[in-house]
Order: C-alpha cells, then sequence, then structure tokens
C-alpha cells in the first residue's frame, strides 16, 4: 500500500521545484548559459525534479503492483503499462531518467542546450506526472492535495 505522506511530500517538493524552474522558462538560451549561478540551479533542480519523480513512480510501482524495474526509465514505463499514466506519456517521460543518470553519473558530459530544452518544457511534464499519479492515488480512495 502507497505510504500518502511519502508521495504526498514529494509532491510538495515538486511544485516547489516547479515554480522554480517556471520563473526561469523566460531566460533566453543565451541568458542562461551566461549566467553561470543560474545555468548551475537550473541544472540542479531539474535534477531534483527528475529524482523525486522517480522516487514517487518506483514507491507506487513496488507498493501496488508489487514490482521493481532495473533501470529508472523502465519505472516509468512500468507505471504505463499498470495504467497509472498513459502509455504514451510514460515513453516520451522516461526520458528524464537519462537526463538523471547524465547530470549524475556523466556530468562531464552535460549538454547545456539539453538543459535549456529540459527548462522550456519538463515543467509541463512534471506537472503532467504529478496530475496521474493524484488522480491515480485519489481513485485507490487518497487525499491528496492538487498537483
Amino acid at each position: 500500500m502507497v505510504k500518502m505522506e511519502a508521495v504526498d511530500s514529494r509532491l510538495r517538493a515538486l511544485r516547489q521545484y516547479l515554480t522554480y524552474l517556471e520563473e526561469k522558462q523566460s531566460l533566453s538560451q543565451g541568458e542562461l548559459l551566461a549566467n553561470v549561478d543560474v545555468y548551475y540551479a537550473v541544472l540542479h533542480v531539474l535534477q531534483l525534479a527528475c529524482q523525486v519523480s522517480v522516487d514517487m513512480a518506483s514507491h507506487i510501482l513496488a507498493a501496488d503492483f508489487s514490482r521493481r524495474a532495473d533501470k529508472y526509465k523502465d519505472v516509468m514505463l512500468a507505471l504505463g503499462a499498470e495504467g497509472v499514466m498513459p502509455l504514451e506519456f510514460a515513453q516520451r517521460f522516461a526520458g528524464i531518467a537519462g537526463f538523471r543518470n547524465i547530470v549524475i553519473h556523466e556530468y562531464l558530459v552535460v549538454d547545456p542546450i539539453k538543459v535549456y530544452e529540459l527548462l522550456q518544457t519538463g515543467p509541463d511534464d512534471f506537472r503532467a506526472f504529478a496530475r496521474y499519479v493524484v488522480d491515480y492515488l485519489r481513485q485507490s480512495g487518497a487525499t491528496l492535495e492538487s498537483p
């Protein structure tokens, strides 16, 4: 059974990360890349958003479906297969796991253009993911705040 307080705290954290990222979306690519402090802050907050999403997905997969996945992208794909989110969305959103892995393990080759692109498109996908999680849990009888 999903621990609602664990998911709810992660949803709140994700909301905070998305608020920060959405404030930075108005920056042009040049402005983002010219300000190293903001660039690294955005990169870190994107990493946190990826991680908290993977953590929620992993918890739901294990708690409600008694499944584990060896790779983070497979966690998202499994939730799509289980109907927690649409499979097409899960296939696209699974890419955040690859981004997270590059930032964590291959940090010397992070592409700043990809960071900017994820800053522009990522918040909408993270919000959609949160909505799917909340909708799924509400259907299971949970009471959670809106995403």
